[in-house]
């Protein structure tokens, strides 16, 4: 902490002038890079520098939420981010930015810079984006599973990236709470809800049901370690030009259940949805992009073996028995903890700039009604998922039946 100072571009400008490998990288005399601030998320700083040669994004841990500096926020976070891309890295190449330097005395992350990429929430609320998106995120999520799970690694290398991310526990609080808790209690993180809302977010208060089905869902995320998350999987973590897509701001990372971070894409590709009906086909259309490219990776990888467990499966069908019944379990936690975040970000502590797509006040709460609908249903029903087509039809309701009421 000794050495921590928050960076402004003048302080950036200095530091990077004394970094011989960078400094070269970018190219050019130090006055004469271009250094803009582009922060536009909850946590932490981020400038994107542009050299001679080129160029390079540099992100800070802050030592507070950047959106509400009364909350503190421990900087070892940044630590975390930088050991999940170590860690990810060669199972990910061309699929992330790459990392090109993390100094630990700043919390800074120095790695690949993304342009002209856009944020993909941002080029959907807009309607940039190239279909078939999704694919690359199904295949990310189930690379980075190989190269971090048991079933293809010895269990001494899952112990290690145990013990590397234990450590997270900040940031694996906000998960418990903001998605796994606040949305359903009385909480002041939780925005004022519209009067039109305020019977639908009792009701998910008074719900005793639906809150044991999340409790099963709570022991899930916290008990159950497949593999290494990134934590925080949503639109607004995956940046993208044409058809180049990448995935970025693995902070959260920990070791968990997969369907985590599948349900929290399908979870935003749903709210998506339920903002712009009309593009209900189209995301649908994403969703089975994504689970087709993941299902088919894993099976692939996963039927490799090379870990501890199905060891003693040398028969090609008892193995393949093994992956679907993995690859079951995994559908059913996803549809779960979709409806989580589908709930989340609606009525809970950051909500998402979708809605925005609502053409008046009336039409944002009938969509905000359909997603705690959808959420709610995906939550209760989780358990008895047994296809992909039964998850979709559940997150892709049929806009004449529309999922059970809550109230």
């Amino acid at each position: 902490m000794s050495l921590y100072r928050t960076f402004d571009s003048a302080d950036l400008r200095i530091w990077l002038s004394t970094q011989i490998t960078l400094s070269t990288q970018l190219g050019g005399k130090p006055e004469e890079w271009s250094i803009k601030e582009v922060s536009d998320g909850n946590l932490n700083s981020v400038f994107l520098v542009h050299g001679l040669d080129s160029s390079l994004c540099c992100k800070q841990a802050l030592p507070h939420v950047r959106v509400a500096p009364d909350w503190p926020m421990p900087l070892e976070r940044a630590l975390y981010e930088a050991r999940y891309m170590r860690a990810t890295e060669a199972a990910v190449t061309g699929l992330a930015p790459k990392l090109f330097h993390y100094d630990a005395d700043l919390f800074l992350l120095v790695m690949e810079c993304l342009s002209p990429h856009t944020v993909l929430r941002s080029a959907l609320i807009a309607d940039q984006v190239t279909p078939g998106f999704s694919e690359t995120i199904g295949q990310y999520v189930a690379q980075t599973v190989h190269t971090t799970g048991w079933t293809t690694r010895p269990f001494e290398e899952g112990s290690r990236l145990l013990a590397d991310f234990a450590g997270n526990t900040a940031l694996t609080r906000i998960t418990v709470d903001l998605i796994l808790n606040d949305p359903y209690r009385v909480c002041t993180r939780n925005p004022e809800p519209e009067p039109a809302l305020l019977s639908a977010v009792e009701a998910l208060r008074t719900d005793r049901p639906l809150h044991a089905a999340i409790s099963r869902l709570q022991n899930i995320f916290l008990t159950c370690r497949q593999a290494l998350l990134h934590g925080d999987l949503h639109t607004g973590s995956i940046m993208l030009h044409e058809r180049d897509v990448r995935v970025i701001d693995g902070e959260f990372a920990t070791m968990g259940p997969i369907g985590f971070d599948c349900g929290l894409y399908l979870g935003n590709l749903a709210l998506h949805a339920c903002a712009a009906p009309q593009k209900m086909p189209a995301m649908e259309h994403e969703m089975r992009v994504f689970w087709a490219a993941f299902a088919e990776q894993f099976q692939t990888l996963v039927s490799q073996g090379g870990g501890d467990v199905g060891g003693l499966l040398e028969d090609d069908a008892a193995r393949l028995t093994m992956v679907q019944d993995m690859l079951l379990g995994i559908l059913r936690d996803t549809a779960g903890f979709a409806g989580l975040e589908i709930i989340r970000r609606t009525i809970g502590f950051a909500q998402v700039a979708d809605y925005s797509l609502c053409p008046d006040d009336a039409a944002r709460t009938t969509a905000r009604k359909r997603a705690l609908e959808i959420g709610r249903t995906l939550i209760m029903s989780a358990e008895a998922i047994e296809s992909p087509d039964a998850l979709f039809a559940l997150l892709c309701p049929s806009p004449a039946t529309g999922a059970p009421s809550l109230t």
